[in-house]
């Protein structure tokens, strides 16, 4: 698709009361967008859904100027604009009603992979749902799995940073725009999945962040994979919203039991006890009703996985010894001062030890060693 027509497609989708069925209904009569905005405003009216209003809206000059100024601003960044109408287009994703007439996509990622999975739950997750998002994708490694899920605290990052361990694919869908990681502790994870994975959203660079995009963005990691697996969700979590996406667009979707009474788990429960979702316990059960078969190259979990520190950076061998000699929960400003690694650089070391599985984040900014 050359520029010019995406510049079209990105004004359209700019252009005040296009959403996404008149954006898909215009395309259609048109042929392209292009042809849009070659039209007449005497045109444009006559066409069901639209209005002597809209026409003008969308023949405005001041919505094309800014459509290229954020068509050059994404490759400038190196964000792929991809249209309903490109063959990279998640074609899982286009089957849904509701599908996003464009998409800006960031890192190096198939997202027409064999098999997707999307993974959520709660953000307060226990350590219970941390264990059972491991064991999962520990087991998904004969299978090429790509990993969906939010960035966003307890189940969502965790199973962001296990798929990184273990040498899966992974994919963030972001509530707002790319520039916008929320929450901002996640930045140093988003970083290392653009270069090992990918972030996606639905929004153009510069949106503001609004509350509403949230469950908005839930169809998206419903629709962009073949099933979503619910790991510890209370009766008002996200997860949920989620959950009813994929059951409503035909995905299966699988849901982890935990204990009666606990309201991390009451949502799950709920899913499982209403049929709307398989109870599993393991990633072969996922695999036995997917029909999914192992990969031809299967992944290999990281050497990290297993417990060796070879090949460690000297600053990681550093920060790993001050560990060993503390002997405790250290917070990260301890440690700083045992090492003398800066605070901002020592927060990359950390990360890139946590995904290693050599250290262990704990709450209010302290670590200990995973590994003996």
């Amino acid at each position: 698709m050359d520029k010019k027509e995406k510049i079209c497609q990105i004004a359209l989708s700019l252009t005040k009361g296009v959403g996404i069925t008149l954006w898909k209904k215009l395309i259609a009569h048109f042929g392209c967008a292009q042809a849009i905005f070659q039209s007449s405003a005497e045109h444009l009216m006559n066409i069901p859904g639209s209005s002597k209003r809209l026409a003008y809206e969308i023949l405005k000059k001041n919505t094309f100027r800014a459509a290229e100024s954020l068509f050059l601003a994404h490759q400038q960044e190196q964000i792929q604009i991809l249209s309903l109408l490109d063959s990279a287009y998640p074609k899982r994703l286009k089957d849904i009603i509701d599908a996003p007439p464009l998409l800006y996509c960031q890192g190096k990622i198939d997202l027409n992979a064999a098999k997707v999975l999307s993974i959520v739950g709660t953000r307060n997750a226990t350590a219970y749902g941390k264990k059972m998002v491991e064991e999962l994708i520990s087991g998904l490694c004969a299978y090429n799995v790509l990993i969906v899920s939010g960035l966003a605290y307890g189940i969502d990052i965790h199973a962001h940073k296990t798929a990184l361990q273990y040498g899966l694919s992974t994919l963030a869908v972001l509530a707002g725009s790319l520039d916008v990681i929320y929450p901002s502790s996640h930045k140093k994870i988003a970083t290392i999945m653009r270069m090992q994975g990918g972030l996606l959203s639905e929004h153009p660079l510069n949106t503001p962040l609004a509350v509403h995009q949230f469950p908005a963005r839930n169809r998206i990691m419903a629709g962009i994979a073949d099933a979503a697996v619910i790991i510890e969700a209370s009766h008002k979590s996200g997860a949920l919203i989620t959950a009813d996406c994929a059951n409503a667009y035909n995905r299966e979707v699988f849901a982890v039991p935990g204990s009666i009474g606990m309201d991390a788990s009451s949502g799950c429960n709920y899913l499982i006890k209403t049929q709307q979702a398989h109870l599993i316990t393991s990633a072969a059960d996922i695999a036995y009703i997917m029909n999914w078969e192992v990969g031809t190259s299967v992944v290999q979990p990281s050497k990290y996985v297993a417990g060796g520190l070879s090949q460690l950076t000297t600053e990681e061998q550093g920060t790993v010894q001050a560990l060993r000699q503390l002997q405790k929960e250290v917070h990260i400003d301890e440690i700083s001062s045992q090492t003398q690694i800066p605070l901002d650089r020592l927060s990359s070391v950390l990360l890139q030890l946590e995904l290693k599985n050599v250290v262990k984040f704990l709450p209010g900014r302290k670590f200990q060693l995973a590994v003996a």
